[in-house]
């Protein structure tokens, strides 16, 4: 109220909601054109199988090379739920859905974030571009939610909830282990922080990981993790690969990687001794932040949900006069309402449009439609790279693959010879060996023309794919 007379809600609208309204907006649109990724399609195609079968695949039914073999299928229910959606509202609400997990993880990141509105501004927007490299429709969209949500447990000690968190997170994908990392370091921060609720925290804990067998794999859940770890790091994979100081996309990364490590150096005593400090949970919030470092550092995948908790941890170590806006300007409310109402109908179109138009951006259609049209009137078995499996196992269904991005399924030396044919096309061997008919490659690759040169007969070329058939 202002001489007497109520503030309209218009009025309300500050300078600081204005921020907060632009910020979840940005983050909101970047994560509705999120693209689909190779892994989105054989998601889907699991999903869609186990609808149809009632019943969690656990045995590659996939790929010909394969056929048959044990599949620790850790994301089984994450599958279902995404079919599920697809089935509903397509690729848009399907990606609206993923959106939504984004979303709501930074949400609760705000909440988590001490300090004024432009801080938080200043600190999520710096990181927002680090941090959205890994978006795509896949379960890891997921694990950011849960992770964001099993850090304000932890820091507010509400732990009864953490169970049925770790339950569903086990099985909707193994991004649970950073989870796991989270409670072990938050138990052994309670011992100092708050050692009234350590024990709580340590019968919660034991409940949790206990959850977390309550999956298909059982008891070999966790073996099932580490041994698809040691496959991942043994094939190389780009995403697992440890982040670049050369990275453009990572800067913000680093620059918050320094100003945790240097602020925990520098403030970290004080922050041990405050009393408010561990009564709010940020001992435990800085320590779990620092926890993830070294995770990050191992695999650019870890990069997003190490800022989700560097970010308040920041926040949480600065000294106060950096944290809080002491003078503020006078506030627009009627200016800055149509600023965000514009941004709002730009936020809403922008998706609309691409989402009507099929923008290649979202990479709803990665393959061409006349390439798969050719595949389907070649018979036998299926040669096709590592790239291209996932895309493949959705498209051309009648087909299976000789390998895709699941990784598991597949012996380590089968995706070396599949590097080596593709580097050398030195194809007669490997092709002899699994009865290979078919082939879907890279038109200017060297395989596909010494396919063309053994007689193969190319179904369908463009400047992109090849399909062919011997």
């Amino acid at each position: 109220m202002t001489g007497g007379i109520p503030l309209r809600p218009l009025d309300r609208f500050t300078f600081d909601r204005l921020l907060t309204t632009l910020l979840f907006l940005s983050i909101a649109l970047a994560a509705c054109l999120m693209p689909a990724q190779n892994d989105t399609w054989w998601q889907l195609r699991a999903g869609r199988d186990m609808w149809r079968t009632h019943a969690v695949l656990l045995h590659d039914t996939f790929s010909h090379t394969a056929y048959g073999t044990f599949w620790p299928n850790h994301e089984w229910l994450s599958q279902a739920l995404f079919y599920a959606v697809y089935v509903v509202g397509g690729l848009p609400l399907l990606t609206l859905a993923a959106a939504a997990a984004v979303v709501g993880a930074w949400a609760i990141v705000w909440r988590q974030t001490p300090g004024s509105p432009r801080t938080r501004f200043v600190l999520i927007a710096l990181v927002l571009v680090a941090a959205c490299g890994g978006w795509s429709p896949r379960p890891q969209v997921l694990s950011l939610l849960l992770t964001a949500l099993t850090m304000a447990l932890l820091r507010t000690r509400r732990y009864g909830w953490l169970p049925l968190v770790f339950l569903l997170w086990a099985n909707l994908h193994g991004g649970v282990l950073i989870g796991v990392w989270l409670l072990v370091c938050a138990l052994g921060v309670s011992l100092v922080e708050h050692p009234r609720s350590s024990r709580r925290l340590l019968a919660m804990t034991g409940l949790s990981i206990g959850a977390t067998l309550l999956t298909p794999l059982g008891v070999d859940y966790w073996i099932e993790i580490v041994r698809s770890l040691g496959r991942i790091r043994e094939l190389g994979i780009a995403e697992w690969a440890p982040p670049r100081l050369t990275d453009p996309q990572l800067v913000a990364f680093w620059l918050m990687l320094a100003a945790l490590v240097a602020l925990a150096v520098a403030r970290g005593r004080r922050l041990l001794a405050d009393p408010a400090s561990r009564e709010d949970g940020r001992l435990t919030l800085c320590a779990c932040a620092l926890a993830l470092v070294p995770l990050a550092l191992t695999a650019v995948r870890n990069v997003a949900p190490f800022l989700m908790l560097a970010v308040p941890a920041v926040a949480a170590l600065a000294p106060p006069r950096l944290i809080l806006v002491a003078r503020r300007p006078a506030s627009r409310p009627r200016l800055n309402a149509a600023l965000a109402a514009t941004a709002a109908i730009l936020t809403v179109c922008a998706p609309a449009v691409a989402y009507a138009t099929g923008a290649a951006h979202l990479a709803w259609t990665p393959l061409p439609p006349a390439s798969l049209a050719a595949l389907e009137t070649c018979r036998g078995n299926l040669y096709n790279r590592y790239d291209e499996g996932g895309y493949l196992i959705w498209f051309a269904p009648s087909h299976r693959v000789f390998l895709d991005g699941r990784q598991d399924p597949y012996s380590p030396a089968l995706i070396a010879e599949q590097v080596r044919v593709e580097t050398t096309g030195d194809f007669r061997a490997t092709f002899r060996h699994y009865h290979i008919q078919c082939a879907y490659t890279p038109a200017e690759s060297i395989l596909t023309t010494k396919l063309i040169r053994a007689g193969w007969t190319p179904l369908y070329r463009d400047a992109r794919w090849a399909v062919l058939s011997n």
